[in-house]
Formats: structure tokens, sequence, C-alpha cells
């Protein structure tokens, strides 16, 4: 039986300007695990959507500090991007949801869901978990997010010229 090591690693990212941070841990983390580049920018620009999602949410109190989590398992990678110091009852829970309602956040959400094989949105809104089934990555896999994708663009041109 073979036994799978485990690898966990935690950065944090003070500011929308440390972006560059998130960007080259995933960099980091696809070239450890040789992923290749097709797979490598889905994980790279659905984790940043998630960033900027919870850096539009983020509290004062927090200080817009995220610490983004990345765990190597069974399944594949996991991304947790969490805002950072809230862990207390104070709202939040609503925020995230109700933006989604107002549609204001609906594009970078449907960015994330298009690119990522799971995610999960806490309850609480307070953090955002993308799984990349990186293991099983294939080419129709691949093609069939490239044309929702491109059937969502050609949607949204088609509105903004009404």
């Amino acid at each position: 039986m073979k036994f799978m090591k485990k690898d966990y690693r935690e950065i944090e990212i003070k500011g929308e300007k440390e972006l560059f941070k998130l960007e080259r841990f995933v960099e980091e983390i696809c070239d450890f695990h040789n992923v290749n580049t097709e797979y490598f920018g889905n994980i790279l620009l659905a984790s940043t959507e998630a960033a900027n999602i919870l850096f539009s949410i983020a509290s004062e109190e927090s200080g817009g500090i995220l610490k983004v989590a990345f765990e190597k398992n069974v399944k594949g990678f996991n991304f947790k991007i969490r805002i950072a110091g809230n862990d207390k009852e104070d709202g939040k829970e609503f925020e995230v949801e109700h933006e989604i309602r107002k549609h204001k956040l609906a594009r970078e959400i449907y960015i994330i869901k298009a690119l990522a094989d799971e995610v999960t949105i806490s309850v609480k809104g307070e953090s955002i978990t993308m799984t990349f089934y990186v293991s099983s990555m294939n080419y129709e896999k691949s093609l069939s997010r490239i044309n929702q994708l491109k059937e969502y663009w050609n949607k949204k041109q088609t509105a903004l010229k009404k």
C-alpha cells in the first residue's frame, strides 16, 4: 500500500496590494507538483477571484488580512482562503449571500465554480474553499470549462450591446 505524504502550507496576505504573494504561492505549489500550465491557470484565476471577493467584504477589524491554506489530499488540491480574525458572530454570514443575490459577485462566483471542481462558501461568508482534482484532470473537462466560459462571455457581451 502506498501512503501519500501530507503537504500543507499557509500564507497571509495583507491587503490587495499583496496578491502577488498568492500568485507566487500557487505557482510554487503547481511547480512542485508538476501541474500542467492550463490547470495552473485555472487554479490561479479561481484563487485570485476568491481572494478579491473576500477582500471586498473583509471588515476593518480584520485589517484586510486573508489567510490562504493549501492541502494536498486524496481528492486533489484544496485551497482555503479566509478572512483572518473573523471568528466572532458579526452578521457576515448574510453579507456574502446578499451580495450574490444582488448579482454584484455573480460573475466572480461563476468563474470560480467554472474553474474549480468543488467550491464551498462558508455559512458565515468568511471563507471560500476550492478543490481541484489534479490527478484526474483530462482534456474533455478542460474543453468543457473553456466552452462554459466562452458561452458566459458571449452572453455578457451580447447583453452589454443591447
